[in-house]
Formats: structure tokens, C-alpha cells, sequence
């Protein structure tokens, strides 16, 4: 008799296949295509000037994003010399994001195989969560969303089968290493890391039999929600040390809520915000709800009931911070910040149906559960049928909510990749290629500089805009950047220090919050009496600004 493929070929092959698929995606859109988001681009940039800037050093990755996206970008971009795309096409982002999307595909399946699921049902449901065309975007665009999917899928797993057997070592895993790692990776986390400290407490209280209750509820809470805690406070000191601001996010003139400001992307209202993200919500899991309600009527009055609440609490909390976020006016309209409904509607599909054998324990925990009853006979298999077409159907509405410039602003584009029709005139189809040229300008910006063939430190840039121009230059020492410790410095004097050139962009939306514009505000316009306009760069890409290029004057008789 034939063995099938044991757990670990399963879940090997089904990495290999899906880290190759993401990674395939995203050398067509971002290398061939050049369909990149900006946000990718930016934390490219970032990581690339902590080993190619004037003065490369750690703190240069920034402290606007938290920083692990960036950092794991590091070993890649030590090809730059080699390969010049991966820093100017963002591959080394999409190379991190297919590693961990492929990994968050594997969490899925392993939910499945966990509870002792036939393996045709869970490779099912580990298919259509890895086809979702958001999960297959941003699984190879390189954003923050892969790492962020990946490590809440962990702790919701090992979470689950904590519920299960009591196992302290499932405690330290979800929270010492996955959501620590995940606060490292996004701000949403920390609804995520509060919800299961809330939701570990009162279960292990509610589970003690005996006295001291109290103290080992406190003790779980603190095993799962600590580690979160200890990054949330640490990243929190270490930009305070370097910055002089503890949550550049929120206070810098770089971060969301100056973005905001700027550019007026505010919900209308609190009840219209919530509405937004209720749409998006179900753009991503249409049949969420159906899912969810077949699962809780089947757990109903089982012992193995309190599993549901954690996918339900800890993927829930994130999409209720995304949802508060926005409908209080301190985030974007991005269909992309619902995207973890779909690992949510995946966990769900796997706790909906009748399970088999589960996972034997290692190490089963004193105030464990009884283990419920496996029923021998024959399943049918009409519920796992119906509750993976139920799930199937997130595939084209989540298709066709991409196509929908409201809910959907940095994925409709992709029309102009997907469907390119040069013929189209419509004022859509022109938005899409502007979107889809997204900087093209910026990479002939960085040509024309390079071949100049001018020294180091002779550009002098923000990189509100002009991170792209720096990811996109063969020679990043060319440019002073903010990062540089004597940036100011330079940019007060810029004519005495060696600068050449003086990038500017308008003094309005984003640009307002540019250094060179905060020093000079008439640079733009008229070079502020330090500079003589030489070259006016027309832009290409959607919301992207039109650049002047200003040559330094020569510094006056007696300061040279």
C-alpha cells in the first residue's frame, strides 16, 4: 500500500510552490513592469542607506515604519552591485514578502492538518486563501502585509492548539516570538497582542480549579502579551533616543498623521468610516459572516467552543483597529488594511467542519480540557463541500473589489498591467497607466544624475519624494539625505559644503512637510536666491510632483 506525502512534504511543497508563485508575481509586475508601491519603495530605500548612504549606519532605516520589514531586506540588497533592479525595482521587498506570505500559506494549512482534517478539504482551503488575489498582490509587492499576515497566522495557531492541550510552550511561541515580531512589522499588532493577553488571562482564570487563579491568569497574560509589550516600549525608547520623538508616526512631519493633514484623506464621518471599512471588509471575505455563524452553531455546547474565539479575537482586533483608525481620521482609505479578513474567513473554514485525529500533544498542560470525541464513521462530505465553495467565493469579488478605485486606490492600477489597452482614452484607463508609471520619472531623474559623474555629497534631497530617486541612483553617496548627521548642516550652507544641486518639489500637499521647502519656502519657485533653476522635470506618475533641479550659486566673495 502507497503512503501519501507525510505532514512535513505537505507543507515543504506547499511553501516551495507558493513562495515561487509570489515571487514570480512580483518580478513580472515590479522588474518587467515596473508597478511598484510606494510605501515598498520607501523601506527599500531605507534599508539600502544603511549600506550605501554617505554615512551608513543602523538608524538610518528611520522610525516612521516599525522596522522589520526593512531590516530583512538587508542580505538582499547586498547584491545591489550586482543587480542594480533589487534595490531600483524593489525586488529585495518582494523577495521578503513572498517568504512570508509562503510561510503564512503553510499556517493555514497547518491549522488544518492540526485538527486532523482530511487532506483534500485543507489543502482546499490553504488553495483559495493562497490564490485570493489580494493575498497573491501583496505576497509579491514587498509591503509590510505578508510579515504582518504570517506572524498573527502563527500565534492564531499556536494559540488554537493551546486551547486544546494547556501547553505553556504555545504561550511562548504566539507571544514571545510571533507577536513581538509582528509589532516589529506593523502598528496594528498591538491590538492583537492586547486582545490576547485579555483572552489568555481569562481563559487560564476561568480553567484554574484552584487557588492561586489569579496569579497564574497573570502569569499567562504576561507569558503571551509581555514579549508585545516589551517591543512596543523598546521601539517606542530607542526612537525617543535617536529621534527625540517616541511615536514618529504620529508626531513626526513624516508620518501618517502629517500625510493626513496634508493631503485631506480624512473619513467623513465616524458612522461613514466604519461603513468604508465594513465594505472593504467584505470585499475581502464576502462570506465571512455565513462562515463564521456555521462554525459557532457547530462548536455550540462542544468543549472544543473556546477555539473559535481566537481567530475571532486576535485577527478581529485587527481589523477593529483598522476600522477605528480610519473612521476617527488617523489613517487611509486602503482596501489593503482589511486584508487580514481573509487568513480570518481561511481559520474559520477550518474550525466549520467535523474534525478528525488532531495533533497529538507534547506536552499536555494541567488544566487542559477534555479532549472531545472523534466520531470514526464515515464523514460525509457534503459540509466540507459546502463550506469551501462558500469560501471560493471570495475569489472574484475580492477580484472585482480590486478593480474599484474607492475602496481600492494603490490595487485598481493593476488594469493597466493585467488589461493594457493603449487605445482606451477614458480618463480611468489614463489614471491607471499614470498610476502604473509611478516612478519612471524618478528612475530618468537618477540617470541624468549619475551620468553627470558628479562626487559625493554633491545632491542634496528630502526623501519625502525623493526615495525613489535615491533606490533608483547607482551612486547613492551622491546625495545628503536627512539621515546624514550633517544634513542640516549642509543645507543651511549649502553652496559652502560642496552642494551642487538642490532637488525641489511644490510646496504643496506632501511637499509642504519637505526639508528643503520648510528652510527655503521660495526655493521652488524662484531658488530662493541660493540657486539657479537648470532643469524642470515634468512627472509621469499619478500624485507624484513635477521637479525642479536647481544649481547651487556660488557662494559670495569672502565666505568661500
Amino acid at each position: 500500500m502507497t503512503r501519501g506525502p507525510s505532514r512535513r512534504q505537505m507543507m515543504v511543497a506547499v511553501y516551495t510552490v507558493t513562495c515561487a508563485i509570489y515571487v514570480g508575481v512580483g518580478f513580472w509586475l515590479q522588474v518587467q513592469h515596473g508597478f511598484i508601491l510606494g510605501d515598498a519603495l520607501s523601506r527599500v530605500t531605507a534599508a539600502q542607506s544603511v549600506l550605501f548612504s554617505r554615512d551608513p549606519h543602523l538608524a538610518a532605516i528611520g522610525f516612521i515604519f516599525t522596522p522589520l520589514t526593512a531590516m530583512l531586506q538587508l542580505p538582499a540588497l547586498l547584491l545591489t552591485p550586482v543587480w542594480p533592479e533589487i534595490t531600483e525595482r524593489a525586488f529585495a521587498a518582494t523577495l521578503v514578502s513572498a517568504v512570508f506570505m509562503a510561510g503564512a500559506v503553510v499556517q493555514i494549512l497547518g491549522m488544518g492538518l492540526d485538527r486532523g482534517l482530511p487532506r483534500v478539504y485543507a489543502l482546499a482551503i490553504t488553495a483559495i486563501f493562497a490564490l485570493n488575489p489580494m493575498i497573491v498582490f501583496y505576497g509579491a509587492n514587498g509591503m509590510s502585509e505578508a510579515p504582518f499576515i504570517f506572524f498573527m497566522s502563527w500565534a492564531v495557531r499556536r494559540l488554537m492548539l493551546w486551547m486544546v492541550d494547556d501547553d505553556v510552550h504555545h504561550l511562548i511561541t504566539a507571544g514571545g516570538i510571533a507577536m513581538g515580531l509582528a509589532y516589529l512589522t506593523r502598528y496594528d499588532a498591538v491590538a492583537c497582542i492586547a486582545a490576547a493577553g485579555v483572552l489568555v488571562g481569562v481563559t487560564t482564570y476561568r480553567r484554574a480549579r484552584s487557588a492561586p487563579r489569579i496569579r497564574r491568569a497573570l502569569l499567562d497574560t504576561i507569558l503571551v502579551s509581555g514579549p508585545g509589550v516589551g517591543a512596543f516600549v523598546g521601539w517606542a525608547a530607542v526612537s525617543w533616543l535617536i529621534t527625540g520623538e517616541a511615536f514618529a508616526q504620529f508626531t513626526s512631519q513624516y508620518g501618517n498623521t502629517a500625510i493626513l493633514e496634508q493631503s485631506g484623506t480624512v473619513a467623513t464621518t465616524f458612522g461613514g468610516g466604519l461603513a468604508f471599512a465594513a465594505v472593504c471588509i467584505m470585499l475581502l471575505a464576502p462570506t465571512l459572516i455565513p462562515i463564521a455563524l456555521w462554525a459557532a452553531a457547530r462548536r455550540r455546547g462542544t468543549p472544543g467552543w473556546p477555539v473559535l474565539l481566537v481567530p475571532l479575537s486576535i485577527y478581529g482586533a485587527a481589523l477593529a483597529f483598522q476600522a477605528y483608525s480610519y473612521a476617527s481620521g488617523s489613517t487611509f482609505p486602503f482596501l489593503r488594511f482589511y486584508i487580514i479578513a481573509v487568513p480570518l474567513t481561511a481559520c474559520l473554514a477550518v474550525l466549520a467542519v467535523p474534525e478528525g485525529i488532531g495533533l497529538a500533544s507534547k506536552r499536555r498542560g494541567r488544566y487542559a480540557p477534555p479532549a472531545a470525541a472523534v466520531n470514526h464513521r464515515r464523514r460525509s462530505r457534503a459540509p466540507y463541500a459546502a463550506v469551501a465553495l462558500l469560501f471560493a467565493v471570495s475569489l472574484p469579488v475580492t477580484a472585482w473589489g480590486m478593480s474599484l478605485p474607492k475602496y481600492a486606490p494603490q490595487e485598481y492600477a493593476l488594469g493597466a498591467v493585467l488589461a493594457p489597452d493603449p487605445d482606451n482614452v477614458t480618463e480611468r484607463k489614463a489614471l491607471e497607466h499614470r498610476i502604473a508609471a509611478s516612478f519612471s520619472t524618478e528612475r530618468k531623474i537618477a540617470d541624468y544624475l549619475d551620468g553627470l559623474h558628479l562626487p559625493e555629497s554633491s545632491v542634496i534631497t528630502d526623501t519625502v519624494y525623493g526615495f525613489a530617486i535615491l533606490a533608483a541612483s547607482d551612486k547613492p553617496r551622491t546625495f545628503v539625505i536627512p539621515s546624514d548627521p550633517d544634513f542640516t548642516e549642509l543645507l543651511n550652507e549649502p553652496s559652502l559644503g560642496g552642494i551642487r544641486y538642490l532637488l525641489a518639489v511644490p510646496p504643496t500637499g506632501r511637499g509642504v512637510s519637505d526639508a528643503l521647502n520648510l528652510r527655503y519656502p521660495t526655493l521652488y519657485e524662484t531658488g530662493a536666491d541660493i540657486a539657479t533653476l537648470e532643469l524642470e522635470i515634468p512627472n509621469d506618475g499619478d500624485s507624484q510632483p513635477d521637479w525642479r533641479l536647481y544649481r547651487v550659486n556660488e557662494p559670495p566673495p569672502g565666505r568661500q
